[in-house]
């Protein structure tokens, strides 16, 4: 559908070509917070918590922007053929039943709660992004294809792109069940290598004495055992 979208906003005159991409990035970002399949037009309250939400995080020329990107879409939406009530309806439980297999699959091999809230994140955003195709017919060149947007059209990091392939494999792997072993190789960002940062004793007997007794508390137990910040709040 984005596809489409974009050859539909090269067709405008009035459109700089550098736009396009940010115009994508906008559409996909509200359909991802929002969890709606890219073939559904929205109500004028679904954008308005989209912008509000990025309001919070962007400067005001982008919302702006982003209203006009939605806009647009809306109208290229009402000129599109689009699935039937029937099809569309099968295809979004589909996808949400595969969510959910996703999530079981994640607490089942104990991940953690933030990885598990990334992970079905990154999915939604894959889906929207092959939301033409049915789950069964996704293959490793949609995953090539998916990381190439993030990289050339969205602009992420290697390390988000990384995160990104993680989240998508995993899906791959335990929810669809494909091995896609083979495109691993063409797609693995590169990352650099660095040391990690070791303190002493005393650096670290100097950070807990800064802070006040609930979080000092809470510090050394997340450093005595390892733990990650959400997995300590997590704790009865």
């Amino acid at each position: 559908m984005l596809r489409n979208y974009e050859a539909f906003l090269g067709s405008k005159g009035n459109l700089k070509t550098q736009y396009i991409p940010y115009y994508l990035k906008w559409v996909s970002d509200c359909y991802v917070f929002l969890n709606e399949p890219l073939s559904n037009r929205l109500n004028s309250d679904q954008k308005k918590q989209f912008l509000s939400d990025m309001a919070k995080r962007y400067e005001d020329w982008q919302v702006k922007q982003a209203d006009t990107a939605l806009r647009l879409y809306d109208y290229f939406l009402s000129k599109n053929i689009t699935p039937t009530m029937a099809e569309t309806s099968s295809h979004n439980e589909t996808w949400k039943l595969l969510e959910e297999k996703m999530r079981n699959a994640l607490r089942l091999r104990h991940r953690s709660f933030s990885t598990e809230k990334t992970y079905l994140i990154w999915l939604r955003s894959f889906r929207a992004f092959v939301t033409e195709k049915q789950p069964d017919q996704l293959g490793g060149r949609d995953l090539q294809d998916f990381l190439s947007h993030l990289a050339v059209e969205r602009k992420v990091s290697s390390s988000t792109q990384n995160q990104a392939l993680n989240a998508i494999v995993f899906f791959y792997r335990h929810v669809l069940d494909k091995n896609i072993d083979q495109e691993l190789s063409a797609v693995r960002a590169k990352q650099r290598r660095h040391l990690p940062v070791v303190l002493t004793i005393k650096e670290i007997q100097n950070i807990f004495d800064q802070l006040s007794e609930t979080s000092k508390r809470m510090a050394m137990v997340i450093y005595g055992g390892g733990l990650r910040l959400q997995e300590c709040l997590q704790l009865r």
